[in-house]
């Protein structure tokens, strides 16, 4: 297992009470001390309570409006994983190229806990899941020209906004009250001329109804290029490569499966296959590598493209002075198209035994009347097989009839075209409400919420593989070569000479080819109310404010495969429909409660608690709360502590998968057991598929008897079945070959379950103008995940089900998913092997973050009256990670990643910001520490040494309207070489480095501007 934190260039620092008075605004800064005058009320995210000026009882990092132009990126997931909080994500461009759904969105993952423990909220309300059967929102969807700022909160929050918390919150809060219009326009390329990027925005707003209503639109274009890995030489990712360790590669290993077809001579006597090719002569010579080998990096995309277009708009409308009424939309029209090397179809893929399952040619005695047949390949009958492969097929196979052998394949099918997704997402979203006030001490909100996301995909270069075998036999007709079956021949079977590059025409590839896809949606229906008020004069230190509210949630999602996915009959993995729904009624409540208040070494100490009580109709009663500290003894110094026990119910795919099939190699430990005078025992040899008589008279191994998996096995009435009928239980080869199985939902699921404790202090010095703008966070988060949703491997399931007799339990959750044959020839042999969610897993994950910004005015370190030579502001964040482990399942033993690649024990971000007048320059630093590739090979410890990477953006202001810039990303063209081209080490396949962690793109240059009217 290998973990991968994603890398981060920019600092969000953390909200700090009584924080930084900078001379110019920093990139992303602690939000600012008001006035000692002014007590305006806000309500910041981690609680609903509104609070004077920005003050949270738990670490905030904030992302401003400016933050986000000084990136210079297009997409809100692509800054937000640059915090420091923010962990590798599981989807994005770079790494989702080979998936088989969902290529090119864009996901946050906080503190490494997974995108599904992240809560992502927009003006503090839930956004639609965009991949379909979760709660993991597609940031392409939100825009960056229309975000104010974004708050993020890690640690259990569940008790304030809800189930998906564990980890934290995300809330990005929208701009508001715009008046004038704005147009944007930005484009890009990297140094190497790829990953062309475009994106024009118009942003509109109007005050209406003399004043009492404001209306603010953004209308946007994006457009993002490809990258592939034939135009990046120069990291070695054009050419195939394997590995020698982390950071050694040898090039040219390439794929077998090619253009030309290599034929599998089959042998008998369980000798394995001849792999030869039919060259440009018409002769059978051996397959090599290097004169024959298909290079798939000359066709991989790295990165996918998309296009997007949307709409966002808000309204908001005075109905009198205490009421208003409010109002969101989004709509959202993207489009992606993945591409990776053609298809590689196997006569494995295509021939099948008795069970369903894949073979390879195979030569023996399968009739039992004692000469050998050959079977699983084309018959060299077939008019399309040369006749000197036929012949060296007869070679290899003396005396046995030509209606008896076949020859196998591999075959790149480039005649179909790349594999890959052509795939539309789109997805609406409207809220509307009204809030106000009932009295001068109560306020309220009432909203209605509704979201879908739409997903349809089409799938290009899969094959029917039913009607690809009716193409690969053939006969001649009338000095014509056709396919043998007549059938197919009138519904337009065209042959396939699959031996020959080029040989697979359009008419051919008409009849097999497969239209394959995948339709899915999810919406969302929300109700939420609540009542903010304050409570004066109850306790001497000050007002106690209070939250009480409830909400109402309906969550529906279904994915629908094409029919030909949903039996079976495309290359693919046969996968059925999942649908599900499922619906939720919370009641939550907020308490902040002022101990103490202007007292010496206490200038305030306050009690916050929160809860919230949940039903849901699939998991039922769930809980959670929280209770923090905050103690500010002086001026200049606050400390903050908090405990909080957040839950997450399962998604809808979790509870509800229908199953996806996969054909799993395991081992059956009860092969070879048999009874020795009535005890259980195993055989001196358990296993020999070529010929399960040599187990059945090998003897028994005294040492056995009374073996407790023996015992265990013997409890298995179908394994009984099978000792009982041979003596023993001795598995052949199509029967060891013949498992099948799927992953699957369970609907039994139980929450999951997170603790959480923080503790810091923000340290602000007042004691004169240098000191001031000073600010300095230190905070300790401690983050626990019990009863995580995961599964047992099908290998611990089997070892685990029959460890002893006591394990034995068919419907314990190690035994439930095995299904053995009942009755018939394999009685006993595994049939079916399937796992399904279970609640298993804990996660811990320990660290301690320290921020810390100053800014200074220029003029007052050096002596010019006469001059304006500027600010300059420095942000400074510091992570360092004690602990990152997870044990998979009870009894497992644990598994520590701190310290891997994506979770370097140690990690910094600075930034710079000069500003004069107009002008404004800003410089990033991001440092990662020292890792390891995450293999837990004590030899590739500490292989990958730290890396530094450094971005830069110039601002300038032409006049009030006009505002242009150009920017540079990782100036220095680093790139933290990673071994080999297929994710030998890990890595997203195609790429010589971990694209999510580390910079893989290189050094590219951006430019635009903001006209504004």
């Amino acid at each position: 297992m290998r973990v991968h934190l994603l890398r981060r260039h920019l600092l969000a620092t953390t909200i700090m009470g009584g924080a930084l008075a900078a001379a110019v605004p920093a990139l992303a800064q602690p939000a600012q001390q008001q006035d000692a005058t002014t007590v305006d009320e806000i309500v910041v995210t981690g609680s609903r309570i509104a609070r004077p000026n920005q003050d949270s009882p738990v670490p905030v990092s904030v992302i401003t409006a400016q933050h986000i132009e000084a990136t210079g990126q297009m997409n809100t997931g692509d800054i937000l994983r640059t915090l420091p909080e923010a962990g590798v994500s599981a989807f994005t461009p770079t790494s989702t190229t080979f998936a088989t759904a969902n290529n090119g969105v864009t996901t946050v993952d906080l503190r490494n806990l997974g995108e599904n423990r992240t809560l992502v909220l927009v003006n503090g309300r839930r956004h639609v899941a965009g991949v379909v059967g979760s709660q993991i929102v597609d940031f392409n969807t939100i825009p960056t020209d229309f975000i104010d700022r974004v708050d993020v909160v890690t640690g259990a929050a569940s008790a304030v906004y809800g189930s998906d918390a564990l980890a934290g919150v995300i809330n990005i809060i929208t701009q508001k009250d715009f008046e004038g219009l704005e147009l944007s326009a930005q484009g890009g390329i990297t140094d190497r001329g790829d990953n062309e990027n475009y994106k024009v925005g118009l942003k509109f707003g109007s005050n209406f109804a003399d004043g009492r209503g404001n209306f603010v639109g953004s209308l946007g274009w994006r457009k993002t290029g490809s990258v592939y890995a034939r135009d990046r030489c120069d990291r070695d990712m054009c050419i195939d490569a394997g590995v020698t360790s982390a950071r050694d590669q040898v090039p040219g290993i390439f794929s077998s499966y090619i253009p030309r077809g290599t034929a599998l001579i089959p042998r008998p006597g369980g000798l394995g296959n001849l792999t030869r090719v039919v060259d440009d002569n018409g002769a059978v010579v051996p397959y090599t590598n290097a004169a024959f080998g298909y290079n798939r990096a000359a066709e991989r995309q790295l990165y996918v493209p998309e296009e997007q277009i949307r709409f966002n708009g808000q309204a908001t409308y005075n109905i009198n002075d205490n009421h208003r009424f409010f109002s969101e939309m989004s709509i959202f029209q993207g489009r992606t198209s993945s591409e990776i090397e053609g298809n590689p179809v196997g006569s494995d893929n295509i021939y099948t035994n008795e069970f369903g399952i894949d073979q390879f040619p195979d030569c023996r005695d399968f009739d039992g009347d004692g000469d050998s047949e050959c079977r699983y390949g084309v018959p060299i009958t077939s008019a399309i097989v040369p006749t000197a492969l036929a012949n060296a097929v007869r070679a290899q196979n003396p005396g046995v009839a030509d209606s008896d052998l076949v020859v196998g394949f591999r075959r790149r099918i480039n005649d179909v075209g790349n594999r890959g997704n052509d795939s539309e997402r789109s997805m609406a979203r409207l809220v509307a409400g009204f809030e106000g006030d009932i009295t001068p001490n109560l306020s309220y909100e009432l909203s209605l919420n509704y979201g879908r996301s739409d997903y349809d995909q089409r799938t290009n270069g899969d094959v029917i593989t039913s009607r690809f075998k009716d193409a690969l036999d053939a006969v001649i007709v009338g000095g014509e070569t056709v396919c043998r079956d007549t059938v197919a021949r009138a519904q337009g079977c065209r042959p396939i000479y699959i031996f020959e590059e080029g040989g697979i025409s359009k008419e051919a590839v008409d009849y097999f080819k497969a239209s394959t896809g995948l339709d899915a949606f999810q919406e969302q229906y929300i109700v939420n109310g609540y009542v903010n008020g304050t409570l004066p004069n109850v306790s001497p230190a000050g007002d106690i404010g209070f939250v009480i509210g409830a909400e109402y949630r309906e969550e529906e999602a279904r994915s629908t495969p094409d029919p030909l996915t949903q039996k079976g009959l495309a290359t693919g993995n046969l996968t059925p429909e999942t649908r599900g729904a499922f619906d939720v009624r919370e009641v939550f409540a907020e308490l902040r409660v002022p101990l103490l208040a202007n007292l010496p070494y206490a200038q305030s100490l306050d009690l916050n608690l929160a809860a919230r009580v949940s039903d849901y109709s699939t998991v039922g009663s769930t809980t959670a709360w929280a209770a923090s500290l905050e103690y500010q003894p002086v001026e200049w110094l606050k400390l903050r502590s908090q405990y909080a026990v957040a839950v997450r119910a399962p998604n809808i795919n979790e509870l509800f998968n229908a199953g996806s099939q996969t054909f799993p190699v395991v081992t059956d430990p009860c092969e070879g057991v048999t009874l020795s005078n009535g005890q259980a025992a195993f055989f001196n040899i358990r296993s020999n598929i070529a010929d399960p008589d040599v187990v059945l008279n090998s003897g028994v191994n005294t040492s056995t008897i009374g073996n407790a998996v023996a015992q265990a096995c013997m409890l298995d009435p179908a394994v009984v079945a099978r000792v009982a009928r041979d003596g023993g239980f001795a598995l052949t080869q199509p029967e060891k070959q013949g498992t099948t199985g799927f992953n699957i939902g369970n609907p039994d699921l139980t929450p999951e379950t997170s603790k959480t404790f923080t503790a810091g202090f923000l340290f602000n010095p007042r004691w004169n103008d240098w000191w001031s703008p000073l600010s300095v966070s230190v905070d300790y988060y401690d983050i626990s995940i019990d009863d995580g949703v995961g599964t047992y491997g099908r290998q611990t399931s089997l070892n685990r089900c029959y460890e002893n007799t006591a394990s034995y339990v068919p419907t314990s959750p190690f035994c439930g998913g095995i299904q053995r044959f009942a009755n018939g020839a394999s009685v006993g042999a595994l049939n079916q092997l399937d796992i399904r969610n279970l609640n298993l897993a804990v996660i811990k994950v320990e660290g301690l973050d320290l921020k810390a910004s100053y800014s200074l005015g220029l003029n007052d370190l050096f002596s010019a009256p006469s001059m304006d030579l500027g600010s300059i502001s420095a942000s400074l964040t510091y992570s360092h990670l004690l602990d990152f482990s997870s044990t998979a399942f009870p009894g497992a033993a644990p598994q520590t990643f701190a310290g891997t690649v994506g979770a370097p024990e140690n990690e910094a971000v600075l930034n710079l910001l000069y500003a004069r007048g107009p002008l404004q320059a800003t410089v990033g630093v991001q440092y990662v520490g020292e890792a390891d590739t995450g293999d837990f090979n004590e030899a590739w410890k500490s292989a990958l040494p730290s890396m530094t990477f450094v971005n830069a953006q110039v601002r300038y202001e032409l006049n009030d309207r006009v505002n242009v810039y150009a920017g540079v990303d990782n100036i220095f063209d680093e790139y933290m070489f990673i071994a080999g081209t297929n994710g030998d080490n890990g890595q997203a396949t195609g790429w010589t480095t971990f694209p999510d962690v580390y910079d893989g793109l290189g050094r590219r240059f951006y430019g635009g501007f903001r006209l504004s009217f």
